[in-house]
């Protein structure tokens, strides 16, 4: 009886009735179940926008540069590109179209089905070659964004990209031994911890 009578009290305090306090609540919008989060690299190269270009957009071969990556095929008729990633027995895949192509300056797309991500490479000629920046904009779950959003989490995920990147200038120079200790594959360990 106290109870009842503490609920009803409750209810009256706040202008609700007691079917009020039975209900049960509401799932939340999809904006408040995944957040997008942004990333960002740069890498001088030194080779000409047009090399870097050439071979950036050539996207069968981001698994050389990608350590995580393990398969990318491109449909020249459609400008859609299947993508592939795991990690210790974790796979994910993506679909994604070249939206805008402007050699040797900038290569825009965006993911039609799998995992959700935007994103631009750019290619400046600099004194020494060329700066290319890549953004990447990703739609994370709720669940695990709070660990993706995080200091380290991001560090490590900027890490990975700028990695990536510095693999590709080396291959872009020629300077690339197979048997060196890459960055990216340390930070693709420091993921699995």
């Amino acid at each position: 009886m106290r109870r009842r009578a503490a609920l009803c009290v409750l209810a009256s305090t706040q202008a609700l009735t007691l079917p009020t306090l039975r209900r049960r609540r509401k799932a939340p919008p999809p904006e408040e179940l995944e957040r997008w989060l942004d990333t960002a690299a740069t890498v001088r190269v030194r080779a000409t926008p047009e090399e870097c270009y050439a071979a950036y957009s050539d996207l069968t071969r981001m698994p050389e540069w990608c350590p995580l990556l393990s398969e990318v095929t491109f449909d020249e008729a459609t400008r859609k590109s299947e993508w592939r990633m795991g990690f210790k027995g974790v796979s994910v895949g993506w679909t994604a179209e070249n939206l805008e192509e402007r050699p040797p300056e900038l290569l825009r797309w965006t993911s039609k089905a799998g995992t959700e991500n935007y994103g631009a490479a750019s290619f400046t000629p600099v004194a020494d070659g060329t700066e290319v920046e890549v953004k990447i904009t990703y739609r994370t779950p709720r669940a695990i964004y709070a660990i993706v959003e995080g200091r380290r989490a991001q560090s490590i995920i900027r890490s990975l990209l700028r990695a990536t990147l510095v693999r590709f200038g080396k291959k872009m120079e020629g300077m690339f031994p197979e048997d060196d200790a890459l960055v990216a594959d340390r930070i693709a360990d420091e993921l699995a911890e």
